[in-house]
């Protein structure tokens, strides 16, 4: 896994890519908290990017099946616990997606404050359903806060995986380009975000989203 933070302009890069599909096992999560501590000290936006072509396809499936079952509960735990400190997050959070983003992937988008996607032929969604798993409860009240209330019952409970504007309607992504465009616009965007008061953006954040963090549980 290829894991680089940098601070340039006072907005915090955060790009993670394992040449795969970015899977999430103990130590991305780990790497994640530590940049998360970097930007939340010294810069006043992030833009997390999962690399070309690429974001990510939830956790590490050597972990999710395997046999030990506490192994499982301590991944989703720490999975969870930084997809709550990512949507509290008191400084703007704009998630680069080029790629594939189900599962973990797709809920990490719904927790940042702005996601820009690719046009095409690129999946996002939930999918624990189709394979016979219940969403768990973080994602589960992440997501009824922020898809589309028209989206909920196909998303959730048909697992249906969308693909550029559609997934702007159901709320996957706030605006879908060219891959090519798809760091740029996000970049773009942070240095428009960084220029909001951080106290007042962190407060009005956590009044916002007060609710649904103590559902989400953890």
């Amino acid at each position: 896994m290829s894991f680089n933070m940098t601070i340039d302009n006072e907005i915090a890069l955060i790009t993670f890519d394992d040449g795969k599909v970015n899977a999430v096992g103990f130590g991305l999560i780990d790497a994640f908290n530590q940049a998360l501590d970097s930007a939340e000290a010294d810069a006043k936006a992030v833009v997390i990017y999962g690399g070309e072509g690429k974001f990510c396809g939830g956790f590490d499936l050597s972990v999710m099946k395997g046999e030990d079952k506490g192994q499982q509960q301590a991944l989703v735990s720490a999975g969870a616990t930084l997809v709550k400190r990512l949507y509290a997050f008191p400084k703007p959070v704009i998630m680069a997606a080029e790629g594939h983003s189900i599962a973990l992937g797709a809920i990490f988008l719904m927790a940042a404050d702005l996601r820009i996607g690719k046009d095409g032929d690129t999946k996002y969604g939930l999918n624990e359903t189709a394979i016979g798993m219940v969403l768990p409860s973080f994602g589960m009240e992440l997501a009824k806060a922020r898809l589309a209330s028209t989206s909920l019952t196909e998303a959730l409970l048909f697992s249906r995986i969308y693909q550029g504007e559609e997934a702007v309607k159901a709320g996957y992504l706030d605006a879908a380009v060219p891959q090519d465009n798809v760091l740029n616009t996000a970049m773009s965007y942070a240095a428009q975000l960084k220029m909001l008061p951080s106290s007042a953006f962190a407060e009005s954040k956590r009044q916002l989203r007060k609710e649904t963090l103590e559902k989400m549980g953890v």
